[in-house]
């Protein structure tokens, strides 16, 4: 729980994180097998075999949430997305949250037709159709998410099965040391950069306990007083 309240405001600034001008931005989707773990009193026995995942595409309802991944090509920056209900219109609402104003960013996808949006939303949108090539034109793909996709996979079946309440948790870890080390590859460098937020959290953390006691105080003086 501790070390949950120390990422907690980590992890939300970096989820802030806005993709600036002259962004070529790849967006695709990947899907993980993520129960109910740690979950209590379910309306169902519990697995024997642990999860076994669906093939294709899944949803957040079905055990197998989707993870969006969006790359910015430029600076190699990375943002993950874990929706509980997937579409185009929450793909638009999270550009318009992550791209900087007066930006006119390419978009590269795959064929999926929930992309299709992005069209009408008015975005410049390029596809690539992995039914016929996976690079088209030498420019058009979206290699970079893969590569996220690959790497992120990786981490999570170290953890031997994670909740679907709380993929979006360990995704936002990845996405923070991922990204710190675009910044630095000096190990102690991002030890360093780690321990100042977690110095900013318990300073902001200790400020408003004393705001609290000093506010508390105040009602039990104001109360005393009335005696």
């Amino acid at each position: 729980m501790m070390a949950k309240k120390i990422w907690s405001p980590i992890l939300k600034e970096e989820n802030k994180r806005t993709f600036y001008r002259n962004i070529k931005l790849e967006i695709d989707e990947m899907y993980v097998s993520s129960g109910s773990k740690g979950k209590i009193n379910l309306d169902r026995q519990p697995r024997k075999r642990g999860l076994k995942a669906n093939k294709g595409r899944g949803n957040f309802e079905k055990d197998k949430p989707a993870i969006v991944t969006f790359v910015n090509r430029n600076t190699k920056e990375t943002m993950f997305f874990v929706p509980e209900h997937l579409s185009g219109n929450m793909i638009v609402n999270k550009l318009q949250n992550h791209i900087s104003e007066g930006s006119e960013p390419i978009i590269y996808t795959d064929e999926y037709r929930m992309y299709s949006k992005l069209e009408s939303a008015g975005y410049r949108h390029e596809i690539v159709d992995h039914s016929i090539e996976y690079v088209k034109n030498k420019d058009i793909h979206i290699n970079n998410c893969e590569n996220r996709h690959s790497l992120l996979r990786i981490f999570l079946q170290i953890r031997r099965g994670v909740s679907k309440y709380n993929v979006q948790s360990y995704v936002d870890f990845f996405q923070f040391f991922f990204n710190i080390r675009l910044q630095t590859r000096n190990p102690l460098e991002i030890v360093s950069q780690v321990i100042n937020a977690i110095v900013i959290f318990f300073t902001l953390f200790t400020t408003l306990q004393n705001l609290q006691f000093f506010e508390n105080f105040n009602m039990n003086f104001e109360y005393i007083a009335l005696l």
